[in-house]
C-alpha cells in the first residue's frame, strides 16, 4: 500500500511528465513500451482485469491513490496544468499507463481459426479502434493490424476501441498490398462495386478486409479478393470505415 503520495510533479522539464507527453504519439509508445488509458469505466476495468500491466497511475492531489491492488505500481501526482496536458481523452478521473503487449505476426500459411479474421489497414486511429471494437463485440476470431494502420494503443484508439484491445487477438500483418499472397482461406474485401453482402453466403473461416481511408484497395487486390458490398440508398455511397467494418461482420454473424 502506498503510505506516503509522492511529491507534486510542477515542471514541464520534468522525464516522468516528458514520458507521458511522449505516450501521445506512436513513436513514443514504441520507445517507452507503454500506452495511456483513461476514463471511469476503462480505468476501473485494467484495474479488476489488467493489473498486472499497469505501469502507472497518474493523478492530481484531488484524485484518489491507487488502490491497496496496486501497491507496486508507480504512482505519479501532477499539478492540474500538466495533468491536463497528458490527458488529451479530455475525461474525468485518474489516468493509467499500460504495458504494451507483444502482437505475434501474422503466419498467412499457419492455421487460420474459424470465422473471420479482419485485417485493418486504417490510417485514422479512431477507425482503428471501432473496427477493433466491432471485432470484439461482432465475434471476429482474431484482427491482423495492417502495416498502413494506425497504431492501437493512440489515446483517440483506445477511447474508440474502449478496452476491446484486451478482448480479442491481435495480430501485426504486412502490407495491404501483400494479401495477395493468401491463397488457402477465401479473402472477401469491402468495395462498392462487389456483389451485395446479404446476397453472399458467409464462410466458415475467411479474411476480410477493407480499403484505406480514400484510397480504397490496390488493384492487384481487388482482383484476388471475392469483393462484397454493403447496399446503400439515398445516394449515399458509402459508409465510414469502422461502420462498414461493422455492418459487414454484424450481417455476416448468422449468415
Amino acid at each position: 500500500m502506498h503510505t506516503h503520495p509522492p511529491s507534486v510533479i510542477h515542471s514541464t522539464d520534468n522525464p516522468v511528465y516528458k514520458k507521458l507527453l511522449a505516450l501521445q504519439t506512436a513513436h513514443g509508445i514504441r520507445k517507452h513500451g507503454e500506452y495511456l488509458v483513461a476514463g471511469p469505466k476503462l480505468t476501473a476495468e485494467a484495474v479488476r482485469q489488467q493489473s498486472q500491466v499497469i505501469g502507472a497511475w497518474i493523478s492530481t492531489p484531488d484524485l484518489p491513490p491507487p488502490p491497496p491492488s496496486l501497491a507496486g505500481t508507480q504512482w505519479v501526482l501532477l499539478d492540474k496544468r500538466l495533468f491536463r496536458n497528458v490527458n488529451v481523452f479530455g475525461v474525468p478521473g485518474i489516468l493509467l499507463t499500460m504495458r504494451l503487449p507483444d502482437l505475434p505476426v501474422f503466419q498467412p500459411k499457419a492455421h487460420w481459426p474459424a470465422g473471420c479474421t479482419l485485417f485493418i489497414p486504417f490510417g485514422d486511429p479512431e477507425n482503428v479502434g471501432g473496427a477493433i471494437r466491432a471485432a470484439a463485440g461482432l465475434g471476429a476470431a482474431r484482427v491482423v493490424l495492417l502495416r498502413e494502420a494506425a497504431c492501437p494503443f493512440l489515446p483517440k484508439a483506445v477511447r474508440a476501441s474502449a478496452g476491446a484491445a484486451w478482448k480479442i487477438r491481435l495480430e501485426s500483418g504486412p502490407g495491404l498490398a501483400e494479401l495477395t499472397a493468401i491463397k488457402t482461406v477465401p479473402l472477401f474485401a469491402l468495395d462498392m462495386e462487389g456483389a451485395p453482402l446479404d446476397n453472399v453466403k458467409r464462410p466458415a473461416c475467411y479474411g476480410l478486409v477493407a480499403g484505406m481511408e480514400g484510397f480504397g484497395l490496390p488493384e492487384a487486390l481487388r482482383r484476388h479478393c471475392r469483393r462484397v458490398s454493403i447496399p446503400m440508398t439515398n445516394g449515399i455511397e458509402s459508409l465510414n470505415a469502422a461502420a462498414a467494418t461493422a455492418v459487414a461482420l454484424w450481417a455476416w454473424q448468422g449468415n
